[in-house]
């Protein structure tokens, strides 16, 4: 009994000996003497940070030692000192090396160009009827709102002869980056070209030109002679009616499409019919405020928020026995949840390994919606290597691969952490028993 004891006192003497040495010494720190300081306890975390930036480190912290030293308890506190210490190693060095030679510094990046996207190529109008041309603005994928447009060559439109001059229509985008321009069909057929140009002549790029063309207006049915056979109603042309912007865009789950969708109705004749209802229906989405009938240019404008899968989105209109439908394509949003999966089950809190059998598991991001996400900078570590080791990472399009090979069986627990896409989760590991 007297020798146990004995040999338990001087165990821990060697032990307080050697953390009170790593404390005195004057030398820098390894990750080695890190990790005896972290797991023996004789320290304060403060005391540790206080050491570390006396003394330095002997190695430059790369991100995976930062996990692991994480995993093992050091704070932020630590890790401040540790950064600390390396970038006094880094002046340091420079001090020695002397001045640093200038340096061109690298050019700023160009800004993307501002491109134009109508929301009609070709705009129709019946002489003496008002008509609505309507363009998006964009600066990549981002809209460019209160921006001041002219459309040239829209002050011939209502003139009273075909070409004759005009003052341009003047409109400003909204916060969506749209702008609508509102022109009134001049009194003859006519057809001309209008350009959207930039009224402090910043250049515009993509497709800035739009069709204008007026037809003559339809004939008023004459009166009838008789009360026994009713007039008969415009029918929709099957080649005229249909959806004629905004289908095909992409997005973002949960939010709203960039530039509206645009049905439009017209006869056989090609021209527009005002007031007729359209029945509107939405897979995997949302109509904001939509409207029922056909405005006076035979359009119907359906805002619309993208629904909660990263899947198509169909938005289906129903004028008569006429059924069109247009396709939108939503992607999933930015991560925000972060899946551990062990074949089938998700691992929320507490992992057993099996002895002596390496287990893989599946890292998936998601987004608020519980849609799979890409797997950017995959890291695993643990705390305790002698209870498990991470063999290997990594990423495939099924997601993230974490490879564990258990060590010390019926052992104690220890932390394991993994990191993905910006997120991270904190699990406890242990081995299994062997069975006798």
């Amino acid at each position: 009994m007297r020798a146990a004891v004995r040999g338990a006192f001087v165990v821990l003497l060697a032990l307080a000996t050697a953390l009170g040495s790593a404390a005195q010494t004057s030398e820098p720190l390894r990750k080695t003497d890190l990790i005896r300081l972290l797991t023996g306890g004789a320290l304060s975390h403060g005391e540790i940070a206080d050491l570390i930036g006396r003394n330095c480190l002997s190695f430059t912290p790369t991100s995976r030692d930062r996990l692991d030293l994480t995993a093992l308890g050091a704070d932020s506190l630590i890790l401040a000192r540790m950064a600390g210490c390396g970038r006094g190693r880094a002046t340091g060095l420079a001090a020695k090396a002397g001045p640093t030679p200038a340096t061109t510094p690298p050019p700023a990046p160009i800004p993307a160009l501002i491109a134009v996207v109508p929301l009609q190529s070709r705009v129709t109008a019946e002489v003496g009827t008002d008509a609505i041309v309507a363009v998006a603005l964009r600066r990549g994928a981002q809209p460019v709102p209160a921006a001041r447009l002219v459309l040239r060559g829209s002050g011939s439109v209502g003139a009273a002869t075909p070409g004759g001059g005009g003052a341009d229509a003047i409109a400003v985008t909204d916060a969506r980056g749209i702008a609508s321009f509102r022109l009134r069909a001049g009194p003859a057929p006519f057809s001309t070209s209008l350009t959207v140009v930039a009224a402090d002549g910043t250049t515009l790029s993509g497709q800035t030109t739009v069709e204008f063309i007026t037809v003559p207006a339809a004939r008023a049915a004459p009166v009838p002679v008789t009360t026994t056979r009713p007039s008969r109603a415009v029918r929709p042309s099957p080649t005229g009616t249909g959806w004629v912007a905004g289908t095909s865009q992409r997005g973002i789950v949960g939010r709203r499409a960039a530039v509206p969708l645009i049905f439009e109705a017209r006869d056989s004749t090609g021209a527009p019919i005002a007031g007729v209802p359209v029945a509107l229906a939405v897979a995997n989405g949302r109509l904001l405020a939509p409207p029922d009938r056909t405005d006076s240019a035979g359009g119907l404008w359906v805002d619309l928020e993208f629904g909660p899968r990263a899947a198509a989105t169909t938005v289906t209109a129903t004028l008569g026995a006429l059924v069109r439908q247009a396709t939108l394509y939503p992607a999933a949003g930015p991560p925000a949840r972060l899946l551990v999966l062990r074949g089938r089950d998700t691992v929320t809190q507490r992992l057993e390994l099996d002895p002596d059998v390496a287990t893989s598991l599946l890292v998936v991001p998601t987004d608020a919606f519980g849609n799979p996400a890409p797997v950017r900078g995959l890291l695993a570590a643990v705390g305790d290597g002698s209870v498990l080791k991470v063999a290997g990472v990594a990423t495939d399009s099924l997601g993230g691969h974490v490879t564990l090979r258990p060590g010390r069986a019926g052992g104690s627990a220890t932390n394991l952490a993994v990191q993905a896409s910006g997120l991270r989760t904190d699990l406890t590991a242990s081995v299994r028993a062997r069975r006798p």
